[in-house]
């Protein structure tokens, strides 16, 4: 009994050894929590005053004001292509200063005519002008420059036309109305602005109908 106690002892001793071997072995093992706590501190990153703060934070910008000098551009642009209109029809109209013969009543249909071709040309070219800067800022008080001076500008070319008509010929009939070099049609005035109006509005439909599909 007392030899097999002994043996019983020995083996517990040695796996108390053992594991108080094992438990020094970890002990020993070098404590890595404390060498990462507490975290480092890194200073704030510095955004210079271009990049920072980002676009999508920034104030929207006002589409309803416009600079005076973009609504001069456009008063003073179609002012300027009234008086090319009405130079031009004086010039290249039947009865005329080239061509035509004032006395030849025939004529004076076409007369109208040509007018009103010029105007749909000039309402066409700044529609489209005026259409190709929809997506500017300030498109409202360029559209109202631009129709405005329109309307001048088509005014301005029928007195431009008759009053060089007027100064160097060609010269009506005495007693013939109608021979004088002048617009019997006053409707034909509206396709100038009509026109640009028409152009804007349907450019504006078609990007709108674009931009919901």
């Amino acid at each position: 009994m007392t030899s097999a106690r002994r043996r019983r002892n020995r083996g517990a001793g040695a796996r108390t050894g053992a594991v108080d071997g094992g438990t020094t072995h970890v002990s020993r093992s070098p404590d890595t929590a404390a060498s990462t706590y507490p975290p480092p501190v890194y200073p704030p990153p510095v955004y210079p005053p271009s990049v920072y703060p980002p676009s999508v934070y920034s104030p929207a910008e006002d589409r309803r004001s416009a600079p005076p000098a973009g609504v001069l551009w456009w008063l003073g642009s179609t002012i300027l292509l009234g008086v090319l209109v009405g130079v031009t029809w004086w010039l290249l109209a039947p009865t005329g200063r080239i061509f035509g013969d004032p006395t030849v009543s025939t004529q004076w249909v076409l007369r109208d005519l040509a007018f009103a071709g010029l105007e749909l040309v000039a309402g066409v070219t700044i529609g489209v002008v005026l259409a190709l800067r929809l997506s500017l800022p300030a498109v409202v008080p360029r559209i109202t420059a631009a129709l405005g001076g329109s309307v001048i500008g088509s005014l301005l070319a029928l007195g431009v036309g008759q009053g060089l008509a007027s100064l160097l010929g060609p010269d009506g009939r005495v007693g013939l109305p109608g021979s004088d070099f002048a617009l019997a049609s006053y409707g034909a005035l509206a396709i100038w602005p009509a026109t640009t109006a028409i152009v804007v509005f349907v450019v504006a439909l078609i990007g709108l109908a674009r931009r919901r599909s």
